[in-house]
C-alpha cells in the first residue's frame, strides 16, 4: 500500500536520503494528523468493516507462506484495544441494521475472520473475550467439515518446499512469485486448478501442512455463536464464485447457508467472497439463496446507501501499522482507517 508522502523536491534528493527521512516525514504527519483529530474516528453514518485472516504466533507466523495475512495475538489485542476506544464495535449484521437505522451513538466497527482457521478459536477468541468484544467468522463449509487445508495455502506451503528442494522447478512454475501465481489460478477452472495445486504438492514432496494448521470444526463454531459471535458464509468449497456455471453458483451459496443452518448457526444472513470476487450475477445470486449482506475485499468504508451485497473492507496488517521505531502506532492506524491516505483504493490483498 501506497503511503501519503508530499512529492516536493523529491528527485533533488539522493536516493539513500529520501529513503531515511520518508519513514520520519510519515510518521510525524500520521501523528499531527491523529493529535489534531483528523484521522480519530467521528462519523456517525460510516461503517467500518475490518478484515483479519490468521492469528498466529509468531514462530508459526515466521512458517506462514503469507505472513501480510497474519497477525500475532498480540497484535491483535493491540488492534481490538485501538477499536474498542474509538468505536462501538459489533457483529456485521447488527452493524449494518444500526446503520441504516441511523442509530448510532459511536462510530461503528466490524471485525471479520475470513476462512474459519483454527488459529481463529485458538488465539483470536481469547483476545476478544478478554476485551469483551463480538465479531463474524465467515466459514467455508466443505474446508470445515474435512478439515481441508484451503488451496491457496497448500500452494504457498509447496511452494516453499519447491523453492528448498527444486530452485530450477520453483523458478519454473513461480517465474514472478507466489502472489502472481496464485492470482492467475484464481482465474481458472475449479478442475484445473485442483490439478495444478497436485502438481505442485507432488514436485514439493507431498503435503506440507505444518501441525499447527487447521479449521475450525462444527463444536467449536457451535460454542462461537453460543458466545454470540456471527458466522456467516464462505462456501462451500471456496471456489473463484464468478467462474462456477449458475447450478455450481448456486449449489456453492445455498448449500453452505443451509449446512450451517443444520448445524445450529443462526439465520446465517451474511456472506463473503472468496477471494473478494462477484460481479452482478454472484450478487443476484447470493441475494436469492437468502443473504441480505456480503462483503468484498474492495478498500474503503460504507454508508446506508452502499450496495448491501457489495460491502467494502479495509484490511489490518502488522507491517502497515508500525512506526519507523517499529511499534504498532493508533496514529498509522488511524490514518489509514480515515479513508484520507492515498492509495488504498481498490483491492485489498486477498487469496482467502
Amino acid at each position: 500500500m501506497q503511503c501519503w508522502w508530499p512529492s516536493f523536491g523529491r528527485s533533488s534528493y539522493p536516493p539513500n536520503v529520501f529513503r531515511f527521512t520518508k519513514p520520519i516525514a510519515r510518521d510525524a504527519l500520521a501523528e499531527l494528523l491523529w493529535r489534531s483529530g483528523l484521522t480519530r474516528p467521528r462519523r456517525l453514518d460510516k461503517l467500518t468493516i475490518v478484515t483479519f485472516h490468521r492469528v498466529l504466533p509468531a514462530s508459526a507466523r515466521d512458517e506462514y507462506p503469507f505472513p501480510e495475512l497474519a497477525v500475532t495475538p498480540e497484535a491483535l489485542d493491540f488492534f481490538v484495544g485501538h477499536f474498542r476506544r474509538h468505536y462501538e464495535l459489533t457483529t456485521l449484521s447488527r452493524g449494518w441494521r444500526t446503520l441504516v437505522e441511523q442509530r448510532a451513538t459511536r462510530p461503528l466497527l466490524c471485525m471479520t475472520f475470513d476462512d474459519g482457521q483454527r488459529d481463529n478459536d485458538e488465539f483470536a477468541r481469547p483476545v476478544l473475550e478478554s476485551n469483551g468484544c463480538l465479531a463474524t467468522f465467515f466459514i467455508a463449509t466443505e474446508a470445515a467439515e474435512n478439515d481441508a487445508m484451503l488451496w491457496h495455502d497448500r500452494v504457498g506451503f509447496a511452494a516453499r518446499a519447491l523453492r528448498e528442494r527444486a530452485p530450477s522447478r520453483y523458478a519454473h512454475e513461480f517465474p514472478h512469485g507466489v502472489a502472481a501465481a496464485l492470482e492467475r489460478a484464481k482465474t481458472w477452472p475449479a478442475a484445473r486448478r485442483e490439478a495444478w495445486v497436485e502438481t505442485i504438492e507432488s514436485t514439493a514432496g507431498g503435503s506440507t501442512r505444518p501441525s499447527w494448521d487447521g479449521l475450525i470444526d462444527f463444536d467449536r463454531l457451535r460454542a462461537l455463536h453460543a458466545a454470540g459471535h456471527e458466522i456467516g458464509s464462505h462456501s462451500c468449497s471456496h471456489p473463484t464464485l464468478p467462474t462456477c456455471d449458475d447450478e455450481r453458483l448456486m449449489r456453492e451459496l445455498e448449500g453452505s447457508r443451509e449446512r450451517l443452518r443444520a448445524e445450529g448457526l443462526g439465520q446465517v444472513h451474511t456472506l463473503c467472497y472468496p477471494n473478494g470476487d462477484h460481479d452482478a450475477r454472484v450478487r443476484a445470486a447470493a441475494s436469492r439463496a437468502g443473504y441480505t449482506l456480503a462483503v468484498s475485499t474492495d478498500w474503503g468504508l460504507n454508508t446506508g446507501n452502499s450496495d448491501p451485497f457489495a460491502l467494502q473492507r479495509c484490511d489490518i496488517q502488522v507491517e502497515t501499522t508500525l512506526s519507523r521505531l517499529g511499534g504498532l502506532s493508533s496514529a498509522r492506524l488511524g490514518l489509514r482507517l480515515s479513508g484520507l491516505q492515498p492509495g488504498l483504493t481498490g483491492r485489498a490483498m486477498a487469496y482467502s
